[in-house]
């Protein structure tokens, strides 16, 4: 699935982009280090430069289940928290070294440009929720994950299983199953 950048070169001046640079606040997580924890107030806006990411949901039970995946050139917002000013819901956690930007809402409010970049923050993150409603309410697991390779070719190799199966809303060992079943097909 296209996941475009804004293209900040086209919405902003030189002296905006000078303001935009002195906003950024880089940061690197090594796997397992927390951006955020569920309960936190995230009042930010996330640029990945490099590595992999998760946001993730556990339940009192134990059972977890992954919102997302974030990876390079991804830009994101916990648009819940942003919107209704309650704690975040979900951690977001590295799943590899990462190399991040960090940019203060705040901060980003005072820019000329920012009315257009969160329109297209919003516009990206609608058409994400969008398709994975649809594939969660009306496809078969082993359509959901046919699709996950379709659209994250490479995220199969960078993602333990658990959390690919995690992601898609099924068991370990149905994702297992399924992928068993697919390379039977493949080789017939």
């Amino acid at each position: 699935m296209d996941r475009p950048l804004f293209n900040l070169d086209r919405d902003m001046n030189e002296q905006e982009a000078e303001r935009l640079l002195s906003f950024a606040r880089p940061v690197r997580l090594s796997p397992r280090d927390c951006l955020w924890q569920a309960g936190d107030s995230p009042d930010l806006l996330v640029r990945v430069e490099q590595g992999l990411l998760r946001a993730r949901v556990v339940l009192a039970d134990g059972r977890e289940y992954i919102k997302e995946f974030y990876w390079e050139g991804d830009e994101f917002i916990d648009f819940h928290h942003l919107l209704s000013g309650e704690p975040a819901r979900y951690s977001v956690e590295a799943l590899e070294p990462c190399r991040l930007q960090l940019f203060a809402l705040s901060d980003l409010r005072t820019l000329a440009c920012w009315p257009a970049w969160y329109h297209h923050l919003l516009a990206v993150q609608l058409r994400i929720k969008e398709e994975k409603e649809l594939l969660l309410l009306t496809e078969s697991p082993q359509a959901r994950y046919q699709h996950f390779l379709h659209s994250f070719p490479a995220l199969d190799a960078r993602v333990p299983d658990h959390q690919v199966a995690a992601y898609l809303g099924i068991t370990p060992i149905s994702l297992s199953r399924i992928r068993k079943r697919l390379k039977h097909l493949n080789q017939g």
